[in-house]
């Protein structure tokens, strides 16, 4: 039986960046709601929200994957219990973006930004934990009518106010259907 993938995605760890201690807890608190579900918690392998999320899935008896820009498995958290070694630097998004059946957006940078975009882009449904900072605080403000990226409509952003929540909508939106605009866009049926 295929396991449900849950992607997190958020603040990396940067160096002399100490980031809130709120948003790791979160991540954490993400993390272990994925693992209590029965489902995978991927994310990009490294520090930051994904080494707090994988802490807060392998806290729960969880199976965590890691997607890591780096070409060796040095790189990885130590709670990361499968880890692929892309060497495919920020390029890797797509992988975290396009192969889950879902993400929850924790804080976020640039990088998470370009997670965001990517999903949006295929149909990949995120959930954006508010109150977290970063672009998960920021994104709404920019949404046309308060739901899409762009004007397209591909894929709803949907909002939670606590992780336990983030996590129960990223489940029920696993098992609704994507949206044919999404596939359109890759098959060149569909005007931009």
């Amino acid at each position: 039986m295929r396991k449900t993938t849950i992607g997190v995605i958020g603040n990396a760890a940067r160096p002399g960046v100490e980031l809130p201690a709120a948003l790791l807890d979160a991540a954490r608190e993400v993390g272990a709601h994925i693992a209590r579900s029965g489902a995978v918690l991927v994310t990009g392998g490294t520090g930051g929200v994904m080494e707090a999320s994988a802490e807060g899935a392998k806290s729960a008896d969880g199976l965590t994957i890691g997607f890591l820009p780096q070409a060796d498995f040095s790189h990885a958290n130590g709670f990361t219990d499968i880890a692929f070694p892309t060497g495919m630097g920020t390029m890797r998004n797509i992988l975290t973006a396009r192969c889950c059946d879902a993400l929850i957006m924790v804080g976020g940078g640039i990088g998470t930004l370009n997670e965001l975009t990517i999903a949006y882009d295929v149909g990949t449904p995120v959930i954006v934990l508010r109150g977290t900072g970063g672009w998960a605080d920021r994104i709404a403000s920019s949404l046309v009518d308060g739901r899409w990226l762009d004007e397209r409509r591909v894929s709803e952003l949907e909002f939670a106010d606590s992780p336990a929540d983030a996590v129960r909508d990223a489940l029920a939106a696993v098992h609704r259907p994507r949206r044919a605009g999404a596939l359109q866009a890759h098959t060149g049926h569909a005007g931009a």
